[in-house]
């Protein structure tokens, strides 16, 4: 095989292989960057819905306070407790009636005496739980789900003028979690948002799921339950590397948060799949750009490696004219290299030759 074909073979093969190893070195860095990129944006959704969470929760305490500030409430509640005043009690239910009508999210309103007996409520509710004692301040008594949909209760004194003179009960529609956990911008096509809750040995979501699955009804039993269910209520805030398994057996990235003061359990997730495709399309573009540039090496390596070899090419020349009995050629010396030095070197040699071959003439 000719010298020159083989110097660019060489050359091409020399520059495909440094562009297999670079784009290969490319994609998984830059597959490794999207992957931290997608878990740092899923850390920040978490975060985000986390506080707006709160600020629900926040809002839910605000209206149990508004109601107990209530001065025509606190007084009516002492008439009746300290005078068993029926004037009081009639207040009372006229007050709680109107503050139940005019604030939508309340189920139901329940006044307490001081030994936490019912004194008299207003509004309907499927939730019952067992006696809770009520404190000085709010308190969360708990989440429940009824068939109308999750609902939350808290409780509180009633005071006037330092003294203890009563309790209030709110049940209130928690559905305005779900303006929360029913946002999905930076969660594309298939990632979510939900609330998990404890209730003993099941954990059971708050929300109305994104995906609908065959036979399941947004519960799951603690021991087998899917990864990311399980890990929401590790209250370790740390994004996991590891991709886990969601109820519906897909592969996701989630992020997790603790709600301390209301138990509950955030997950923001995506799939894994479609987070995938960002890689993919990284890897086409550098196909592509691979294609483009493989082209370009085959030619210039072609094209430079005949450049390269043509001193040697011409020095072969040289010799098999020489061979085939021409006198008087000479290799022409360019540059300072080995090929230069070769040509200098050959050109001594014909001179000696010529030097011996006029001697034996003479």
């Amino acid at each position: 095989m000719d010298i020159r074909i083989r110097l660019s073979l060489a050359l091409v093969f020399v520059s495909l292989l440094s562009m297999m190893l670079l784009g290969t070195f490319a994609y998984y860095t830059s597959s490794n960057l999207l992957q931290e990129i997608s878990l740092r944006q899923l850390d920040a959704l978490a975060e985000s819905k986390r506080r707006d969470l709160n600020k629900v929760y926040d809002g839910w305490e605000d209206n149990l306070r508004l109601v107990r500030e209530i001065k025509q409430l606190r007084y009516a509640i002492r008439d009746y407790v300290e005078n068993d005043d029926p004037q009081g009690l009639r207040t009372i239910q006229n007050t709680i009636q109107g503050i139940t009508v005019a604030v939508k999210e309340i189920d139901k309103l329940i006044i307490f005496d001081t030994n936490g007996e019912e004194i008299t409520s207003f509004g309907r509710s499927k939730v019952n739980h067992s006696k809770v004692p009520i404190g000085d301040d709010v308190t969360y008594v708990g989440t429940f789900l009824s068939e109308d949909g999750p609902r939350v209760v808290m409780n509180t004194g009633v005071h006037l003028d330092g003294a203890h003179i009563g309790g209030i009960e709110l049940i209130m529609d928690a559905s305005d979690v779900f303006d929360v956990t029913g946002d999905y911008t930076g969660l594309g096509e298939s990632g979510e948002a939900f609330v998990v809750i404890d209730i003993g040995e099941k954990l059971v979501v708050l929300n109305p799921l994104r995906h609908e699955v065959d036979g399941f009804m947004g519960e799951q039993i603690q021991e087998s339950a899917s990864g990311d269910f399980k890990t929401v209520f590790t209250q370790v805030e740390e994004v996991p590397t590891e991709a886990q398994k969601d109820y519906r057996g897909k592969w996701v990235w989630l992020a997790t948060r603790y709600l301390e003061e209301m138990d509950w359990g955030l997950v923001v997730k995506v799939d894994v799949s479609e987070e995938g495709k960002r890689a993919l399309v990284l890897r086409e573009s550098l196909f592509d750009i691979a294609v483009a540039l493989s082209a370009f090496a085959i030619i210039g390596g072609a094209l430079l490696g005949f450049y390269l070899a043509r001193p040697i090419q011409e020095l072969a020349v040289v010799v098999e004219r020489m061979r085939h009995g021409e006198s008087g050629l000479r290799a022409e010396v360019k540059g300072d290299d080995e090929i230069a030095y070769l040509a200098e070197s050959l050109n001594e040699f014909l001179d000696h030759l010529e030097q011996e071959q006029r001697d034996k003439n003479a």
